[in-house]
């Protein structure tokens, strides 16, 4: 069957389509950010999942087969956040990293992070009602990029951007942020969509 412009259409204008600006984070790892500090994240990204792909060769043939779970990006997930002008927000993604270890003392917490530190993420729609929660497990701040300053600048806003490192994640629909369980069927059923 031929999908045309007018089916096109009709699906688009039914279902609509996520805008890139259309989320929010609400849990920050274990750094007690308030709502108005997460407000000035710029970028964050949905996380990735692999499942592992094994080889069986037989006769000259390679069978795939499906192995475990890998979380490409847990190691590297970057966050930006604007700087607000007192640093705040810098000084304690800072504080973070001296907790996790300060070389001036040859100390700190750097076992396995606790089950409350997670990122959660929320994906919204135009009235910003949650839609769909993501909840990063056992994240840590692991770098912070550094902040380019130059005098003959016009006024840009000054941002740092964040390197967290995390364990790996579940998704599902709102009120699931750091539920251990994911909402997905297990058949690998979709939800159907009814179009207007």
């Amino acid at each position: 069957m031929a999908y045309t412009i007018q089916d096109f259409y009709r699906t688009a204008s039914s279902k609509d389509f996520a805008r890139l600006f259309q989320f929010r984070v609400t849990q920050f790892g274990n750094i007690a950010f308030s709502n108005d500090q997460l407000t000035y994240i710029e970028t964050a990204a949905l996380p990735g999942r692999t499942i592992n792909n094994i080889q069986v060769p037989y006769m000259g043939l390679q069978f795939n087969l499906p192995g475990t779970v890998s979380y490409p990006g847990s190691a590297g997930y970057q966050v930006t956040f604007r700087c607000d002008e007192s640093y705040d927000i810098r000084a304690a993604l800072e504080a973070q990293t001296f907790a996790t270890f300060d070389e001036q003392t040859s100390s700190g917490d750097y076992s396995l992070p606790k089950s409350n530190s997670n990122l959660v993420m929320e994906l919204v729609d135009k009235e910003f009602k949650t839609k769909r929660v993501y909840t990063l497990f056992g994240c840590y701040v692991q770098a912070m990029a550094d902040t380019q300053y130059d005098i003959k600048d016009n006024g840009a806003i000054a941002s740092v951007q964040c390197t967290l490192a995390y364990q790996f994640w579940r998704s599902g629909p709102e009120g699931s942020a750091g539920q251990l369980t994911t909402a997905y069927d297990k058949n690998g059923q979709v939800n159907p969509w009814t179009l207007m």
